[in-house]
């Protein structure tokens, strides 16, 4: 009937519908009943077809429903990513079709953590075969064979597994065991995929952070209570003479052509940060405009050196100028986040800084919010706006968004340092915003 091989009699009511890539597009539904009978009779097998095709064509893809639902999973545990049919060049794909998906396996799967290490399997299909019947059960074990002290049980509907999450988790401490018996919900691969991301995305800012003026500088943290007292010194008194203690303490000797300068970067990147900055984080803003001029002077920006001219000390200036805002973040990441998100929120449109300071930022993961954005523009400059676009039909994110800072420079530093970085499997692509005066693309 249409293709398919079918039996009077029915599966039972738990079998599940299998769906099963990566087969040649000669083989007919004879050479699938014979890979697929060894793990039990099989009901129903159905070839995909190319109906566009005459005749049509197989797909190389087939639905295989057995009898029972433990033939499917052995089925699927002995050729699923294991198995490579004669003339494919990867192996069989076999997984529940998308109408079984209610009942698939990782919404019944189980991790429990805080397991004795004396415990077998068996041990623990008797703790939990009181909650109904169990698939699979496994403790998980190190190269040496010995339990980890955590195993994962799959029972065969949700229902039977959320009622031994009610039952069991915490509700005892085994023995050798520092806490409780943990039970929940196994993670999903969408779960491990994000924590992969997330875990990638976060070593890939530190490597990046190392490599920028924020990162470079951060040893100077030590010295913050000294700087803080002089400047507060300074800012309170108006005593410029007070800059000549940090500037002796962040770069040691100074040549005389270049105090003229030195004057200029500290005032500057002192009343910088004092201003825009939240109550709270004036100090803290102001000592971070002092350690970026110094450092600028002391070559710490990675070779702007003042040596080389006008054209350097403007870079360094700049580049002083534009680090000041994420020391403040650094100190405080949370409340400095916050405070801009919630500026933002309150004003209700969006803040754009200057001409040539706003960014447009492409394949953002679906995951990211604006404290995520925000969080990874911040390292180059004063970030004024933060935001991620929203579809307001599904509430998700479209993936892109918008970052502006109050300077041109920073949004250059950004473009540099993040176009083309890549999270996960996407690259972003950072650009500046058109002005509303452009001519239209051509």
């Amino acid at each position: 009937m249409n293709g398919a091989l079918e039996h009077s009699d029915q599966p039972d009511p738990d079998a599940i519908k299998m769906f099963v890539g990566q087969i040649p597009r000669s083989w007919s539904e004879k050479e699938l009943k014979e890979l697929f009978e060894p793990y039990g009779a099989v009901y129903q097998i159905n070839i995909l077809r190319d109906r566009s095709q005459n005749p049509p064509q197989s797909k190389g893809c087939c639905f295989v429903t057995f009898y029972t639902r433990k033939a499917a999973l052995e089925a699927q545990n002995a050729l699923h990513n294991i198995k490579t049919l004669t003339g494919m060049h990867h192996p069989i794909q076999m997984k529940p079709a998308d109408s079984e998906k209610s009942n698939a396996v990782e919404d019944r799967k189980l991790f429990i953590g805080m397991v004795s290490k004396k415990c077998n399997e068996n041990d623990i299909r008797v703790m939990f075969s009181a909650f109904g019947q169990i698939e699979e059960c496994r403790i998980l074990r190190g190269p040496d064979g010995l339990s980890r002290g955590c195993a994962f049980v799959t029972f065969s509907t949700r229902a039977m597994a959320q009622n031994a999450i009610k039952a069991m988790h915490q509700s005892q401490t085994m023995e050798g065991c520092s806490s409780p018996i943990v039970v929940k919900f196994a993670d999903t691969q969408k779960d491990k995929e994000q924590r992969r991301l997330q875990q990638q995305l976060a070593q890939q800012m530190q490597q990046l952070n190392s490599a920028t003026t924020w990162g470079s500088l951060t040893g100077l943290g030590g010295l913050t209570p000294q700087y803080l007292a002089l400047l507060q010194q300074a800012t309170s008194s108006g005593n410029l003479g007070a800059f000549s203690g940090i500037q002796q303490m962040a770069a040691g000797t100074t040549a005389s052509s270049n105090a003229g300068a030195m004057n200029s970067l500290t005032s500057l990147g002192t009343l910088q940060g004092l201003a825009g900055a939240t109550v709270g984080l004036n100090n803290i803003n102001a000592l971070a405009g002092s350690i970026n001029s110094m450092a600028a002077l002391n070559g710490g920006l990675g070779g702007a050196g003042l040596t080389n001219g006008t054209a350097g000390t403007m870079d360094a200036l700049t580049q002083a100028y534009s680090g000041i805002q994420q020391y403040a973040a650094a100190a405080l990441p949370t409340l400095y986040s916050q405070s801009l998100l919630q500026q933002q929120g309150a004003a209700g449109s969006q803040k754009e800084g200057p001409e040539g300071a706003n960014l447009f930022i492409y394949h953002l993961p679906q995951e990211f919010g604006d404290q995520d954005i925000l969080q990874m523009f911040m390292p180059f400059g004063n970030v004024v706006s933060a935001k991620v676009f929203i579809d307001k039909q599904t509430n998700l994110s479209k993936c892109f968004g918008f970052v502006s800072y109050d300077n041109p420079v920073s949004a250059q530093a950004a473009i540099q340092a993040m176009n083309g970085f890549q999270i996960g499997m996407k690259r972003l692509k950072v650009q500046l915003k058109r002005s509303k005066n452009d001519s239209k693309p051509y």
